[in-house]
């Protein structure tokens, strides 16, 4: 992947709408409350068969889970792609609920987002790929650049990472770039002055290298930007974070949800690069606050994620009888 600064304003390539999850329906919105997270769509398209919940929370995306999904969590088994949009869903929906300003302005992009991107690995990035990708996230084009932490699940060979994207609000044109401050805060070690990068959380770092992917990604970044504002976006770097890794094989989709349900918290996510910069390093206590690491790798931990998911697709399936639909 070349890292040079690309001008992509002459590239943009429009595709036709493809499948990015569904659009809940004006019957569907209807249904409940506007300020539920529980999406119920379907009068007019019942679920296909097997399907056992249809959620979308305050993003704008919705996504199904089936019953082999929830047996799969259930049974110590890997989370698919529909499960990892759910539960991430439904971790940006509880706190946003619990912290209002805290979500407000957090994306959760969708897995079918990467899925495009990936295509384009081998590739130098193709422009088709990245194109695509886009597109699967049409929605998002006029929030990606307002957002202050956007969070990206992507599944790499069947192991999953997290990449959260730290304030793109703060991005700036190449054009406008000005020399760095050298002014240091209190009780920092150095300049804050790269707010906007991207935070990797890998938890198989020592065995899975993800380098090809992550200049993927900031290929895109910058083909979004050239295509949303013009112009030719400033350097983005990268980071890995330090955080806990995984003791199996399995695990990895759910430490992904956790390294999300952490970001979001409020003020979480900046804490976490400036640690990961040099620029105020987090001691043990904070780090364990912010990652649980003793959580994550517990049977605790994936039996709540169950519990959660039985829960909403018990809710789902009342709901639907309500609506005079049979539940599958």
């Amino acid at each position: 992947m070349a890292s040079s600064v690309i001008d992509y304003s002459s590239d943009v390539i429009e595709f036709d709408s493809d499948y990015d999850g569904e659009a809940l329906g004006d019957d569907g919105r209807a249904c409940l409350e506007p300020s539920s997270p529980i999406s119920v769509d379907g009068l007019r398209t019942p679920p296909p068969a097997g399907v056992i919940l249809r959620y979308k929370g305050y993003l704008d995306y919705l996504h199904e889970v089936t019953q082999p999904d929830l047996d799969a969590l259930r049974d110590g088994g890997e989370l698919n792609d529909r499960v990892i949009d759910v539960l991430m869903a439904m971790a940006h929906a509880q706190v946003r609920e619990d912290q209002p300003d805290a979500t407000a302005d957090t994306l959760v992009l969708p897995t079918s987002f990467c899925g495009a991107l990936l295509n384009g690995l081998g590739e130098k990035g193709s422009i088709t790929a990245i194109a695509h990708a886009s597109q699967r996230i049409a929605r998002y084009h006029e929030k990606f650049w307002k957002s202050k932490l956007i969070l990206i699940p992507i599944q790499h060979k069947r192991h999953w990472i997290l990449v959260a994207v730290a304030n793109p609000h703060l991005a700036r044109d190449r054009s406008m770039v000005k020399p760095p401050s050298q002014v240091i805060r209190k009780n920092d070690t150095r300049p804050d002055v790269n707010h906007f990068c991207i935070l990797v959380f890998n938890s198989l770092q020592k065995s899975w290298a993800v380098t090809p992917l992550i200049e993927l990604l900031k290929e895109f970044i910058r083909y979004l930007w050239s295509a949303i504002r013009g112009g030719v976006l400033e350097h983005v770097d990268s980071h890995n974070v330090k955080c806990p890794q995984q003791l199996d094989v399995v695990s990895c989709g759910l430490y992904v949800i956790g390294f999300a349900e952490s970001l979001m918290r409020a003020g979480v996510s900046e804490r976490v690069r400036r640690s990961t910069q040099g620029i105020r390093l987090l001691d043990h206590a904070e780090y364990d606050d912010i990652f649980k690491p003793s959580d994550l790798p517990s049977a605790a931990f994936r039996q709540m994620k169950v519990s959660l998911l039985q829960q909403e697709a018990d809710l789902f399936a009342c709901l639907k009888q309500l609506h005079g639909q049979t539940p599958p």
